[in-house]
């Protein structure tokens, strides 16, 4: 029988719900916008919209799974999770951990296909992507495995207290480190790309600039990265369930920030159409307003300079032609 632990009794936990809810929901709606904007343009999706969907319910399968583990106490020292919980408290965890590096994966997988339909057949950028895309999809499918093969029995990898061997700490913090490193160098190289690739269009200088600064989101990605490989040596620690709290909300901030900036370059269309949509509105109110009559102009003249006139003018005006 598994125990669940009161919120009131886990600061930890509240932090964790404050930040993966909100950012689960935040993505939600870009992505919704993103596929609103494709629809409302008679536009098929593609396989980068079927990437960042599946990074997206990735994304939300690990924030439940935390969640869960939350209500089982994690975000407390060790010593204070209930022993019957242990259960399936590590599974959870492995799940938790195991979705959010494949949301990782999956979202920067979709960026990088919908450069790939920008490229050229012949160029070499397509043939730089194919390689950022084989270096992050091997380095995070691996990491991905690793949850549940780095103990000697496997099952040692979500049941601690049972008898066996995992692999050395220092080996997982420097893999660690290694894929995050990879994952930032793929974010700052599709950043930048989209700058070299606008060159070739016939666009207006604006413009270009725009969609590129919409196109190179992905620096937060990057960024939040790096801020996460900070946090990675608090494996070193111990007490996994206490300390590990930076590198969990970092480890899914990433996926999120990263879905959402794959996302605005899509709501470009979106947007141009609601502000296109609002000055046809305002010309068709401005064209059912009546027109002034013969003398009408001058009265409406008369009228906007009673409103701009300041007001003891106004009353001194009033009295004297009283």
């Amino acid at each position: 029988m598994l125990t669940s632990i009161p919120l009131s009794e886990n600061p930890r936990g509240v932090t964790i719900y404050a930040v993966l809810w909100p950012l689960t929901g935040l993505s939600g709606v870009f992505l919704g916008l993103r596929i609103y904007s494709k629809t409302f343009r008679r536009r098929a999706l593609w396989w980068d919209d079927y990437f960042i969907i599946v990074s997206w319910i990735l994304l939300l399968l690990s924030c439940c799974t935390t969640t869960t583990n939350v209500m089982l106490g994690f975000g407390l020292h060790t010593d204070q999770i209930p022993l019957e919980n242990f259960s399936v408290f590590g599974i959870i965890s492995n799940i938790s951990g195991f979705s959010s590096v494949l949301s990782v994966a999956c979202s920067k997988t979709s960026f990088a296909i919908t450069l790939l339909r920008l490229t050229g057949h012949n160029s070499w950028m397509r043939w730089f992507i194919y390689g950022l895309l084989a270096l992050l999809n091997i380095t995070h499918y691996l990491g991905a495995i690793f949850f549940w093969v780095s103990c000697n029995p496997p099952a040692k990898t979500y049941y601690p207290l049972m008898d066996g061997e995992c692999w050395p700490v220092k080996f997982t913090i420097g893999f660690s480190i290694f894929v995050g490193s990879c994952s930032a160098f793929c974010d700052f190289s599709l950043a930048l790309l989209p700058w070299r690739l606008l060159l070739r269009y016939n666009m207006f200088n604006r413009e270009k600039i725009g969609v590129a600064v919409a196109m190179s989101m992905g620096i937060l990605a990057g960024i939040t990265c790096i801020v996460k490989l900070t946090t990675v040596k608090v494996l070193e620690e111990g007490d996994f369930s206490y300390n590990s709290l930076p590198l969990v909300l970092w480890g899914f901030i990433e996926p999120a920030c990263t879905i959402m900036a794959a996302s605005i370059p899509m709501l470009r269309h979106f947007f141009k159409n609601l502000r296109h949509s609002s000055d046809d509105d305002s010309a068709r109110e401005h064209s059912r307003s009546p027109s002034p009559g013969p003398g009408g102009e001058e009265h409406a003249g008369q009228q906007r300079e009673e409103r701009f006139r300041p007001r003891h003018l106004a009353d001194h005006h009033q009295q004297k032609g009283g």
